[in-house]
């Protein structure tokens, strides 16, 4: 068997394994440059996620710092003002209200913080607002209560589900207090 003849190579084109050295120096510099702008890219994303308000977190310092301090002192009064179901009237209204003004002291100390500063923590005046509905649908349940009617206590919605879910996720070690959702 005979071989297929061979055409010459074209014009200008150097052997095969010659010449070749410039394409793998490209190659070589183009790799170099996706490598390091990934590197680069990278970095800035890491340093802009590092950076930034996680927007369903009450995440920064000076605030989350006020907000646990005054809500410990929160739940420690609740705590400690809550009636028996089988308290009479009276002292069950008495005790939903000394909450309500325990809850409302602690939305007040962290109000006192600077605007600029509750603002560039998104979440903290609508985790505010939160705790604000909370005592209002309370004091209803108080007000109905105390006039004799047989109140129905139901917790706020928000985003299809209980108020208090949202409330308890906001990165902040204050959860709402059992004494707060319970009533009878």
């Amino acid at each position: 068997m005979s071989r297929p003849p061979t055409l010459p190579p074209y014009p200008g084109s150097a052997p095969p394994g010659r010449g070749s050295a410039g394409w793998w120096v490209l190659g070589a510099v183009l790799v170099v440059v996706i490598a390091v702008g990934g590197v680069v890219v990278f970095c800035a994303g890491l340093w802009t996620y590092a950076n930034h308000d996680r927007p369903e977190l009450i995440d920064n310092p000076p605030v989350s710092e006020v907000a646990e301090n005054a809500c410990a002192t929160m739940r420690a009064t609740v705590a400690a003002k809550a009636a028996p179901p089988d308290a009479p009237v009276d002292a069950r209204v008495r005790s939903i209200r000394e909450q309500n003004a325990a809850v409302t002291v602690m939305v007040v100390q962290v109000r006192d913080l600077d605007r600029d500063l509750r603002a560039d923590d998104r979440p903290t005046d609508a985790w505010l607002a939160d705790w604000e509905t909370l005592v209002e649908a309370r004091e209803r349940y108080a007000a109905d209560l105390a006039a004799g009617r047989r109140p129905h206590f139901v917790v706020p919605t928000a985003d299809g589900g209980p108020l208090t879910d949202r409330m308890n996720s906001v990165g902040l070690r204050c959860e709402v207090p059992p004494q707060l959702i319970d009533l009878r």
